[in-house]
């Protein structure tokens, strides 16, 4: 007797693979790697984090001239835990600056952070008009800088939205990708300058927004691991 209990004509039934629990857990980390090598910088580091992570456009007008410039900036800093211990190990090498070559070969440098209202309220809509949401001096962006040449840096001051220049607009969206910006293309001449500045004056300076290491980086190799610019704090 066969041991078959189908009938002659019956159709097989379909066939069930199982995949064995390791191939499973194998595509898992699979996934979990893919994952955080395609996430931003700082998502799942152990003592770094951050808030936001936004594509920061915008446009200005300076003499007539009308420039845009766009980054992907990210607001890294240390987590709670560490923050004690080092809160100044996280810093961000790219996106804190959005800069602008004119025609003259001036360049303008503007902060691309988020005042603390436009961080809110980018997290509840993952986008914002900045100069609707923020007010005061972080609305109008007060911490802006002027650098003679592209070319050859000498001189860098102060400048301000509104009187030297006008933001026509400035906007910022969540994104997943890593912070970026374009100074290496617009004014690489920035990444191996020093920029001076007087006393206690380091907040308001060039030196904040474009980081010290990304520059250092550039000039490491020369005699005495010196800066090829030294750009001096000077109204031109």
């Amino acid at each position: 007797m066969s041991r078959n209990p189908r009938l002659p004509d019956e159709k097989p039934g379909p066939t069930v693979v199982r995949l064995p629990w390791r191939s499973l857990a194998v595509v898992g980390l699979i996934l979990i790697g893919f994952t955080i090598w395609r996430s931003p910088v700082y998502s799942f580091h152990p003592t770094c984090t951050y808030t936001v992570n936004a594509r920061v456009i915008a446009d200005v007008d300076i003499e007539g001239e009308k420039l845009s410039a766009a980054v992907v900036h990210q607001n890294s800093r240390s987590r709670r835990w560490i923050a004690m211990m080092n809160s100044a190990g996280c810093q961000q090498q790219y996106g804190d600056a959005l800069t602008y070559r004119l025609s003259d070969d001036r360049v303008l440098i503007i902060p691309s952070r988020l005042c603390r209202a436009g961080e809110r309220a980018l997290a509840q809509d993952g986008q914002v008009d900045i100069l609707r949401v923020c007010t005061g001096k972080e609305a109008v962006q007060g911490s802006a800088f002027m650098v003679d040449f592209a070319t050859r840096p000498g001189k860098w001051r102060t400048v301000t939205n509104g009187v030297d220049f006008r933001i026509i607009r400035m906007t910022a969206a969540s994104t997943w990708s890593n912070p970026t910006d374009d100074i290496a293309s617009i004014a690489p001449n920035l990444l191996k300058s020093a920029f001076t500045y007087d006393r206690n004056q380091w907040w308001y300076s060039p030196e904040r927004i474009i980081n010290f290491q990304r520059r250092y980086n550039e000039v490491r190799h020369r005699p005495g691991n010196s800066f090829e610019f030294e750009v001096q704090y000077e109204k031109f």
